[in-house]
């Protein structure tokens, strides 16, 4: 019959249970979001590095290293060109030796 206090509306109830569920789905994504970045690597570096840009390649040494892979040059000579560049022998320029021996197998008797 009579009720005690004031009369609300039924939408005001409806607003207020979607608002205290946002309210509850953003809480759950931030505790989520949270549990994510400290459990990274970057997270626990200290913040965002960006990556270093690459190095670009000496057009005169890439030049050098299409030469002697045509085989318009030897070993002796794209080395001693790459030291005048101011490059030292490094591994990738060294010479491939010759392929290893095979052993025949013996003929079947």
């Amino acid at each position: 019959m009579y009720r005690y206090g004031p009369v609300v509306p039924h939408h005001v109830h409806v607003v207020a249970w979607l608002i205290l569920i946002l309210l509850v789905a953003l809480l759950v994504l931030g505790i989520v979001a949270l549990v994510r970045l400290s459990s990274s690597p970057r997270g626990r570096s200290g913040g965002f590095r960006p990556e270093p840009p690459p190095v670009p390649m000496d057009p005169a040494l890439v030049e050098l290293r299409v030469r002697y892979a045509r085989g318009e040059m030897s070993w002796e000579e794209c080395a001693g060109r790459a030291a005048n560049l101011g490059y030292p022998t490094v591994p990738w320029m060294a010479p491939a030796g010759p392929p290893p021996e095979t052993v025949a197998a013996p003929p079947p008797r």
